[in-house]
């Protein structure tokens, strides 16, 4: 048990010494990581300083890059705008002397045209005075020949007027008495044809009324006949009935014959000679009928053949008299016919004599309007002779007109002439101008831009070395001498320079962005210019550009 406990104490005591050794070591690696981080810490402030430094580092370049780059673009617009300044002088002085030549060779077309001015002038005097003179000599025979021919026209026209009048009365005369004279014997003949028109429709009338009455007659005794024909029926009708009744009468009698036979063979009822008498009463009674009705018939038949023969004779007369009838008026309506083409033959004899008259109308017409064109011809040589007068007045108006033309050239080429010469002196003197202003900005320019990197650099210490050196592919405007210490005499000097030289660039400022608001299509090339003198960059010089 105690060596049990001995070892359990020995094993619970190297436990704990393990113990405490791995806790002495967490402590040490926890010190030794708190040494790493702070280490680490450190490295990173240090890289985040030396990040800071190269960024710092390279805006700086860039920065420098970009004014170089700036410098450089200045430096190639500059002598652009120079090369551009040239190249208008050049195109100035050779339109100078375009302007010179033309002058020289306007003056000369100006003679030459005044010389064919007068020769063309002289020339249509001529004419005019030819063709006044022709005209003149014209119309003096013109003149005289259609006085001769009008007097001639007028006797002609006075005589034939004369006797075409006394014909047209007498035709008139002669033909207005026939036309009265056949004009009264028509309309006798038409009052006449017209009465026996009236007696004729008068008989007519009454002949119809006839034929109606007898067309009445011709109806009532159509009735009476077949009344008659009714009254023969009912008679046939009765006598039949007779008949029938005797029949019936007969049988009566032979059944009483029978039963008298009868009755007697049995003895007793009415006697023989008894039954005689009343069957030949009975006959006789019936007889008598038969006969009074017989005779009625036969009244009856003789009565209607009497009537169909009335009847007959009197239709027949009747037809005839409707035949005679309709022949009258056949013949009246042939007569009428015959009467109306006669009055239809007068009257085309009248319309014709009515066209004769108008013809004769028409005739004097005619003449009237040979008469008027006769005067229409006298007035047509009228105005004739006065649009010959027009027309001269008008070849002199024209003439007169070509003189104020000739006169008005004259003006217009010493115009032309002055306006040329002054134009040619304002151009000139604008582009020295121009010229001048824009050296004294370059200059300017020049002496204000600030030493840069690069190409520009090694140009300044070019131009500090060597003073009196051009800058490379550059005109000898852009250089600045300039000494590295120079004196104070030589800065006050240099400052008066630069004062002046403000001054000038200045002026030509207001002048350049006066023009760029006044002119319009001049912008695109004055942006350029702008951003010379004002510096721009490269990205507001686009801005503006897309803006204009």
């Amino acid at each position: 048990m105690e060596e049990l406990r001995d070892t359990h104490r020995l094993e619970s005591r190297s436990q704990s010494d393990q113990i405490d050794k791995l806790r002495s070591q967490f402590a040490e690696t926890e010190a030794l990581l708190a040494a790493a981080t702070a280490s680490v810490a450190r490295v990173e402030e240090e890289s985040a300083k030396h990040k800071a430094e190269t960024e710092t580092l390279k805006t700086e370049v860039e920065r420098a890059k970009a004014v170089g780059k700036e410098e450089e673009e200045k430096r190639v617009k500059a002598i652009s705008l120079l090369k551009t300044v040239r190249t208008k002088l050049v195109k100035a002085e050779k339109d100078r002397d375009e302007a010179a030549r033309e002058r020289d060779a306007a003056k000369e077309e100006g003679v030459r045209e005044r010389e064919r001015g007068l020769a063309e002038k002289a020339r249509l005097e001529g004419e005019v005075e030819r063709a006044r003179a022709e005209r003149d000599k014209e119309v003096a025979a013109l003149k005289a020949q259609f006085e001769k021919e009008l007097a001639e026209v007028r006797d002609k026209f006075e005589k034939e007027s004369a006797a075409r009048k006394s014909q047209f009365e007498l035709d008139a005369i002669t033909s207005k008495a026939a036309y009265t004279k056949e004009l009264n014997a028509k309309t006798a003949r038409i009052a006449q044809l017209e009465a026996s028109v009236r007696n004729m429709s008068q008989e007519k009338d009454s002949m119809f009324d006839q034929l109606q009455m007898r067309q009445a007659e011709l109806e009532s005794s159509q009735s009476h006949l077949e009344s008659l024909q009714n009254q023969t029926m009912e008679l046939q009708y009765q006598l039949r009935e007779a008949a029938d009744r005797t029949a019936v009468l007969s049988d009566e009698l032979s059944e009483a014959q029978r039963q008298a036979e009868t009755n007697g063979g049995l003895g007793g009822g009415v006697s023989h000679a008894e039954v005689a008498r009343l069957i030949s009463d009975a006959e006789s009674k019936y007889e008598a009928r038969l006969a009074e009705l017989r005779t009625k018939i036969r009244v009856l038949e003789r009565e209607r053949v009497e009537a169909e023969e009335e009847w007959s004779k009197g239709l027949h007369s009747r037809s005839k008299e409707v035949e005679r009838l309709r022949r009258e008026l056949k013949e009246k309506e042939g007569e009428w016919k015959e009467e109306m083409r006669s009055a239809e033959r007068r009257d085309e004899k009248v319309r014709e004599l009515e066209r004769a008259l108008v013809r004769k109308d028409e005739e004097k017409e005619r003449d009237r309007a040979e008469r008027d064109s006769i005067r229409a011809d006298l007035e047509r040589a009228k105005e004739a002779e006065a649009a010959a007068r027009q027309e001269r007045e008008e070849s002199e108006s024209r003439i007169s007109l070509l003189e104020r033309q000739l006169e008005e050239l004259k003006t217009r080429d010493v115009q032309l002439r002055a306006n040329n010469k002054a134009s040619i002196i304002l151009l000139y003197h604008t582009i020295r101008d121009e010229l001048r202003k824009l050296q004294s900005s370059a200059a300017l320019l020049e002496r204000q831009r600030n030493p840069g990197v690069g190409f520009w650099s090694n140009t300044s210490r070019a131009n500090v070395s060597n003073p009196s050196s051009p800058p490379p592919d550059g005109p000898g405007v852009f250089s600045s001498p300039t000494s590295p210490r120079p004196s104070s005499p030589a800065l006050s000097e240099q400052a008066g320079s630069i004062r002046h030289e403000e001054e000038v660039n200045l002026e030509y400022l207001r002048n350049v962005i006066m023009q760029f608001l006044e002119h319009k299509e001049m912008r695109p090339n004055l942006v350029r210019v702008l951003s010379v003198i004002l510096r721009f960059t490269p990205q507001e010089t686009r801005r503006l550009a897309a803006k204009v």
